[in-house]
């Protein structure tokens, strides 16, 4: 029978770590890289916290690996430096890194996440003036809350252990159009809208935003599921909707007066639309031991909640 032990020193020497023993616990290490693990098959409050006391100053990575769960006393102690990997997570893993090795390539795994480093500080609209090339990085929404915030908010709710911040993409355009009346000019109408590139749901856009762009929060950027076109097309048929509504007129030939609906309506091929290029919304994904929790982190909201029944 294949212990815990065994397991996690496959996983690590699938990506060319070399796994060890100090002090009683499992390190791997690779290169300046190090990870060391506090492996628990049952749950031991006494050892997660004798764990965390014996390595608060570790430089490397630390990473609780359970079978069992956490006991929601030491997952509200631990701190944003210390991953943990669950039952399900160790399963996908293995089963990855099996697969791997019959195919003959390599997908993002858990011990990819802990080798992330290649996230810089945030830099200021100052700063980034003096940079002179366009490519500098993404457009960011700056995050109103940190992962601390996530913790206390997901506390007394879900019991979140597992913390990811993921990036997702918006394409925001600047719209103009004229509304008309059968031939005739009304008025006219402007503003901002947004194109979720994950769900295709067309939103309003805050142009009062602050946007950064780098965060120092390790996050993973999704990309986006349609393009710009589609994008365009898709918020034409917004605007399209948003200002097209039935309008009494009255007509008055000063014997009788006339009450006829019309339809007031933007043209959609004359709909100005100006691309600024996509932005990203940032959003706290948790994992908790009583459910999942996502959190809008430009705004603080909650977007959804789902509870574990058992």
């Amino acid at each position: 029978m294949t212990s815990l032990t065994g397991v996690i020193t496959e996983i690590l020497k699938a990506r060319d770590f070399v796994a060890s023993e100090r002090d009683g616990y499992l390190v791997g290490t690779k290169g300046e890289n190090e990870v060391v693990f506090c492996l628990i098959s049952q749950e031991d409050d006494k050892s997660i916290k004798a764990f965390l006391d014996q390595f608060k100053d570790f430089k490397g990575r630390k990473v609780i690996a359970t079978l069992k769960g956490l006991p929601d006393s030491s997952a509200e102690a631990l701190d944003a430096g210390v991953f943990v990997w669950d039952r399900e997570a160790i399963e996908r893993e293995i089963g990855r890194t099996r697969i791997e090795k019959i195919v003959g390539e390599r997908d993002h795994g858990l011990v990819d996440e802990l080798l992330a480093d290649d996230y810089p500080k945030m830099v200021s609209p100052e700063e980034l003036e003096k940079v002179q090339t366009a490519e500098v990085g993404e457009r960011i929404v700056k995050p109103t809350i940190n992962i601390n915030d996530v913790r206390e908010i997901s506390r007394q709710t879900v019991g979140g252990f597992r913390y990811r911040l993921e990036l997702v993409p918006y394409y925001v355009y600047n719209y103009s159009c004229e509304l008309y009346v059968e031939d005739r000019k009304l008025g006219s109408e402007s503003g901002q809208l947004s194109v979720n590139a994950l769900t295709k749901k067309v939103e309003k856009w805050n142009d009062k935003v602050e946007i950064v762009y780098s965060l120092e929060q390790s996050y993973r950027r999704l990309e986006p599921m349609l393009d710009a076109e589609e994008a365009k097309g898709l918020v034409k048929d917004e605007v399209v909707r948003m200002y097209s509504y039935e309008r009494e007129i009255i007509k008055d030939s000063g014997q009788v007066t006339v009450v006829e609906k019309k339809r007031v309506s933007p043209r959609a091929e004359d709909v100005n639309l100006e691309g600024q290029g996509i932005f990203y919304s940032p959003i706290w994904c948790v994992e908790g031991i009583h459910g999942v929790m996502i959190v809008n982190a430009g705004t603080g909201k909650i977007i959804s909640e789902d509870y574990y029944r058992l």
